[in-house]
Formats: C-alpha cells, sequence, structure tokens
C-alpha cells in the first residue's frame, strides 16, 4: 500500500472531506478539525505501508494524536 492509498484509508475511517488531499500535511490538518464527528475520541486503525513511508505515516498520527489529546476529539490510532 503506497502513503497516499494509507491516507485515502484512514479519510475513509472519518469520512474526511472530499477536498482532503492525500498527503500527510493535509492528513494532520484533516485531524485536527474532525469538526464534522460527534465529540468524543476518534480510534483509528492504521493501514501498514511498505518501506519508509510507514514510519512517515505513524510520525504524523503522533503529531496529531498529540494535538487533539485534550480536545473535543481526541485521535487514538492502533498501529
Amino acid at each position: 500500500m503506497t502513503l497516499a492509498d494509507g491516507i485515502r484509508a484512514i479519510y475513509a475511517q472519518v469520512d474526511a472531506p472530499a477536498w482532503a488531499a492525500p498527503n500527510l500535511d493535509a492528513l494532520v490538518d484533516v485531524l485536527r478539525d474532525l469538526s464534522w464527528l460527534p465529540v468524543g475520541p476518534v480510534d483509528l486503525e492504521v493501514p501498514e505501508l511498505e518501506g519508509p513511508d510507514d514510519a512517515r505515516l505513524l510520525d504524523a498520527l503522533a503529531q496529531a494524536e498529540a494535538e487533539t489529546a485534550e480536545g473535543p476529539r481526541p485521535v487514538r490510532w492502533v498501529p
């Protein structure tokens, strides 16, 4: 699975808007917002990627998790 495919898989889990681009910056932006979802934790299943893209995706998800931890829709992920 490519990085873009992995991001699209995460977008599908959160019903991301159509404008969300399949790149890491946009992924973090989308996960910071999530205003279209009900209040409460947002649990994500993380797709497994090949090569260095796996670590890059996990870093972006860790950033989103840290930045949303105290908010109304904290992102949590399972590798």
